[in-house]
């Protein structure tokens, strides 16, 4: 029996996973400086960003489903997928740079409705890509041992977007988080998102001209796939994915978490300094490299105990070791703190994809026809839904200790609340998750069933006789 995979070659694999470059780096430079940004530089009041990112994200419980749901639904020459991650690529490298032009000179609500803005327009163009980008995943590699394969190729080219996304702003951006009012603070924020642009156009374009194509088994999906209520509908009638949403939300609260807080807790907790500006995202970056390190492991737990496993135990360990957040203060002790975290970020990052294409498999399974978009379109969602209990959390801590505008000299009590940020909050999200996942249903024999029933709809769907 034919197989699509076996037809992959490893270049085709590499190029792909190129496209982790481009999104991690978009995604991360995000993360890193946009708050940093509009709360020290701009001076934008907390309460204003923290209003900003609730507003964004519930556009996003409309959005984010409805591009998946129109992804799944489109018929072009190109497939489903690609015309939409050709739309978002333009749009988000202007963005890394556009949203460092805010009017300085206006008032706090023109610069809320810029900042407001830049949330709506990175999203369209974020989501354009990366979720079909993601859809392309589950729908390109269908086995488990090439999605662990592919899995592991990703995470490598994610910690090289990630290396870029936080390393190369300390290079360039002298004085981070705006301590000592340069004047050419915001041109340095700019020449950092060309940079960005340039690399995710490069990176984008290896991807959509070497890395992707359209799976034969999914050629007549976009003619069967259901209406956009009746999408919904079947999504969250899944009780595998309603049980995946709860680790799925808590590993990127906590994802989402550190790089907002981290320059502030290295500045005014760790007393890193401008002339070693570089030394926060050198520690950003270990975590992350841990997690790319550790990788291998993953895999093997992934093969051998599948993907449930290898997010309880990733979910497991990074619950212990976040909190020592709470006893890092200076540089030494921050070290070890973010190489503790690094494994298990690399268990949670891990799990997350695998754990989703199996529920999507296993969706086709039922409905018939392949709907990676709309439950990528519902993830993405999950994310911003991150990003707005994280900054509710951030607001509610800065305006506890009076730091609602920022100033370069915050108090005792601010710095207790940057560590609670970083420790015993994504502590309990952390538990919470591991508890959630442990009831995630698509394991054993059930997996099993799913992989032969998958095989056979396949074959069937290219006509060939099983």
């Amino acid at each position: 029996m034919g197989n699509l995979t076996e037809k992959i070659t490893r270049r085709t694999k590499l190029a792909f996973a190129t496209g982790e470059i481009g999104d991690n780096l978009a995604y991360q430079s995000f993360s890193f400086l946009v708050f940093t940004f509009y709360f020290t530089y701009v001076k934008l009041d907390v309460r204003w960003i923290t209003a900003g990112y609730i507003i964004w994200s519930l556009w996003n419980s409309i959005n984010d489903p409805l591009l998946g749901w129109i992804s799944d639904r489109t018929k072009s020459k190109l497939g489903r997928r690609i015309p939409w991650m050709i739309v978002g690529t333009i749009p988000l490298a202007a963005i890394m740079i556009l949203m460092f032009t805010p009017p300085l000179s206006s008032s706090n609500s023109m610069k809320f409705l810029y900042f407001l803005l830049m949330l709506f327009i990175f999203d369209f163009a974020y989501t354009s890509f990366n979720v079909n980008y993601n859809s392309m995943f589950s729908e390109m590699f269908i086995s488990m041992e090439e999605r662990s394969k592919v899995g592991q190729l990703r995470i490598i080219f994610a910690i090289i977007g990630v290396t870029i996304g936080f390393v190369v702003p300390t290079f360039i951006i002298v004085d981070l988080t705006n301590q000592y009012d340069y004047d050419n603070t915001q041109s340095q924020f700019i020449l950092n998102g060309v940079i960005a642009a340039i690399i995710i156009c490069i990176a984008y374009f290896v991807v959509i001209k070497w890395g992707v194509r359209k799976p034969p088994e999914f050629s007549n999906d976009a003619m069967k796939t259901p209406s956009f209520k009746d999408s919904l509908k079947y999504t969250f009638r899944n009780k595998a994915f309603l049980i995946y949403l709860i680790p799925a939300l808590g590993t990127w609260i906590v994802i989402g978490i550190l790089p907002a807080v981290i320059p502030l807790w290295a500045t005014h907790v760790l007393n890193i300094t401008e002339e070693n500006s570089i030394l926060t995202g050198v520690l950003l970056l270990i975590t992350f490299l841990v997690s790319g390190f550790s990788t291998p492991i993953w895999v093997k737990i992934r093969q051998k105990w599948g993907a449930r496993m290898t997010g309880l135990v990733g979910i497991g360990t990074w619950a212990i070791t976040v909190l020592s957040f709470y006893f890092a203060y200076d540089f030494d002790t921050a070290l070890i703190t973010m190489i503790l975290n690094g494994f298990g970020l690399g268990g949670s990052l891990y799990f997350y994809d695998q754990c989703l294409a199996e529920i999507i498999d296993e969706d086709e399974i039922n409905q018939g026809v392949r709907r990676s978009g709309g439950y990528y379109g519902m993830i993405n969602f999950v994310i911003r839904l991150s990003g707005i209990i994280n900054f509710l959390m951030i607001g509610i801590v800065f305006a506890g200790s009076d730091w609602e505008t920022y100033s370069p000299d915050p108090d005792f009590n601010t710095l207790v609340g940057i560590q609670f940020l970083l420790s015993v909050f994504p502590f309990i999200v952390l538990i919470i998750s591991f508890i959630g996942l442990w009831f995630y249903p698509i394991k054993g024999e059930r997996l099993k069933e799913n992989r032969k029933r998958l095989t056979e709809l396949h074959a069937k769907k290219r006509g060939e006789k099983i």
